[in-house]
Order: C-alpha cells, then structure tokens, then sequence
C-alpha cells in the first residue's frame, strides 16, 4: 500500500479527487487531516487497501480544479479562498438560515429535528462570518507580508504575534468546531435526507446545507493541509536567511 505511512491530509494533496472518496465514506480530510489513513478507514469499518485503490483508480478518471490549486502561488490561493469561499458563505448566510426557520415553522411540530437545524444553521453561519473577519484582517495579510518580504524585500510589518503559526492555530481550532458542526448536520438531518411529505423549500434546504458542507470542507482542505504549511514553510525559510545573513 501506498498509503500506509500518509495521512488523511497528506492524500488529499497528493490525490485531489481523493476528497470524494472521503466524503463518500464520511473520512474528516478537512479538520482531522493530519489523522492516518489506515487508521481512519479502520475506524469507519472499512478495508484500507479497497479505499486506497478506490482513490487512485477514481483519480485516474478524474481531475477537477483543487489539481491546480496545489501549484497556484499563496496570493493565488488566498484569492481563490476569498472569491470561492468567504463569498459564497456571505451569499448562502442571506439564504439559509432565514429558510430553515421556515421550514422549522412549517414542519417542526411533525419533525422536530428541524428546530436544531434551524438554530444550530444561524449559529454556524454567525461563527463562520467571525472567522473569516480574523482570517481576511489578520492571517492573511500577515501571509501576504510574507510573500512581499521574500519576493521583493519589503519590510515585514508589526504583529500582536512572533509566528503566523499563533493565528493559524486560531483558525485550526475554528475549522474543527465548524466541522463538528457540519457532521451534526449531517446526523440530524439523516445524510440531509427529505422525509416523502417534504416541500420543495424543505428540499431546497437540505441540498444548500449539503452544498454548503461540501464547499467547507473544500474550504478548510485548502487551508488546513495547503495553505497553511506553505506559510509555515515561508516564514521558517525567510528566519533562516535572516539567521545566515543572506
């Protein structure tokens, strides 16, 4: 096997359709991708070396736009992140939780889950607008710094912290709570099932929250397991050349 020694993360890189196949199978590449792949597959009853070839024979048919991504530059990818992300939250938040209370109100005595949903939908939306804030006024311009600095010398700026690691630790955290979220979702709901009676803004609903899953855990992929250990790398290059004088 190839993927013995990897994890979650690290396959997800390496292998960009292989987020299908985690998905499929309810694998964390997202938040938990510093998890080993054995290890993963295992907990979720299933035989690693099927999944592994079931990843490499789907890439072979595969190839999407996450392929480009590992080979876009930080800028590019911090571009990437703002336009399809951080803007389709802010589309999908004057959406989704104004719907789900409705559908709440309408079918909430007959399915009471939806009163959850309803309230945990608003909460997960609120949460993810305040950190996108911090990652849009904080991380990535100090990112951005960075980049300028190595690129074309220009003075690094004054930070509240000594590492960008401290501000991304902040937002790792944040991508775990937000994606235990998005898994309580996806048990409430029953895999985002509609009950035979549902109307289509029940419908409408559970394909946006399902939607929105996939787009998050896109999201935190490119952060978590590309993004982020980029910078990490960056900045240990530039205090080397500061250390050795170059």
């Amino acid at each position: 096997m190839k993927f013995t020694s990897m994890t979650v993360g690290e396959i997800a890189v390496a292998y960009p359709d292989a987020t299908d196949i985690f998905t499929k199978y309810g694998i964390d590449y997202c938040c938990g991708g510093r998890r080993n792949f054995t290890e993963a597959a295992r907990s979720h009853g299933l035989d690693p070396e099927r999944v592994e070839r079931e990843i490499i024979d789907h890439e072979k048919s595969a190839g999407r736009l996450n392929d480009k991504l590992n080979n876009f530059s930080i800028p590019q990818i911090i571009d990437h992140i703002l336009q399809y992300h951080h803007a389709y939250v802010r589309e999908k938040r004057m959406v989704l939780p104004p719907l789900a209370k409705r559908v709440a109100a309408v079918h909430g005595r007959r399915h009471p889950e939806l009163v959850e949903v309803a309230q945990l939908t608003e909460n997960l939306f609120d949460e993810l607008e305040r950190h996108m804030q911090k990652e849009e006024e904080v991380l990535f311009p100090a990112v951005l710094a960075l980049v300028s600095h190595e690129e074309k010398g220009t003075p690094l700026p004054r930070t509240r912290f000594d590492s960008v690691a401290q501000p991304i630790a902040v937002m790792e955290r944040d991508h775990t709570q937000t994606g235990g979220e998005l898994f309580d979702l996806q048990r409430m709901t029953g895999d985002f099932t509609v009950p035979e009676e549902g109307c289509v803004s029940y419908r409408e609903l559970y394909d946006g929250l399902r939607e929105m899953q996939a787009n998050t855990f896109e999201h935190v992929h490119l952060e978590n397991n590309i993004l982020f250990p980029r910078a990490l790398e960056l900045e240990r290059t530039i205090r080397q050349e500061r250390t050795s004088g170059f």
